[in-house]
């Protein structure tokens, strides 16, 4: 009876597994404006944190220490992502590898004495992602864009493409400024 017992659980646990995991790779399969929203919201987020040295969800009164290279004033980037392993680990998260390898480029990450540091930049924009409307204008196997129209804090709107591409069962953000 207990050997019964036994395989019957270990069968239930079985089926509830391959349920949960046929649930998770559908759920990936397609890309919702609701779930395109969110990445583009945390996308927005893991953008402005990079730039601004450090996870600006954690540290609302992180102290930057700046240096000038070359003409330039930089900001060294917090603990939490100070290597390049940290910080394109965290960009990782929403963004593609080629938008962190173009991006990282672009806005002219370095490593100064062994830390990453980010260019000295001026702050947000005036856009208000959070009342973003998504709508999807292409699909295609593993590439979705949507073309968000955004208020600004000034009551206007302006219209933004973001281009999503399935990785690993995630979908990312293909350009790490598309959000801003």
């Amino acid at each position: 009876m207990k050997k019964l017992f036994v395989l019957l659980t270990a069968i239930m646990l079985m089926i509830s597994l391959q349920t949960t995991t046929l649930a998770a790779s559908k759920k990936t399969a397609t890309l919702t404006n609701k779930e395109a929203l969110h990445i583009a919201l945390d996308a927005r987020e893991h953008f402005w944190s990079a730039m601004s040295g450090y996870n600006i969800n954690e540290h609302s009164d992180y102290k930057l220490k700046s240096f000038t290279y070359k003409d330039m004033t930089y900001n060294y980037l917090s603990k939490t992502l100070d290597t390049k392993k940290k910080l394109n680990d965290y960009l990782s998260q929403v963004f593609t590898k080629e938008a962190i390898t173009y991006g990282l480029k672009d806005y002219q990450f370095i490593v100064h004495n062994g830390k990453m540091a980010v260019p000295v930049g001026d702050g947000d924009n005036m856009l208000d992602w959070d009342k973003a409307t998504p709508k999807l204008v292409s699909k295609k196997n593993t590439i979705r864009t949507y073309e968000f129209t955004v208020p600004t804090l000034d009551g206007r709107t302006v219209k933004r493409t973001v281009t999503y591409e399935k990785v690993e069962n995630n979908w990312k953000v293909t350009k790490i400024d598309a959000v801003i």
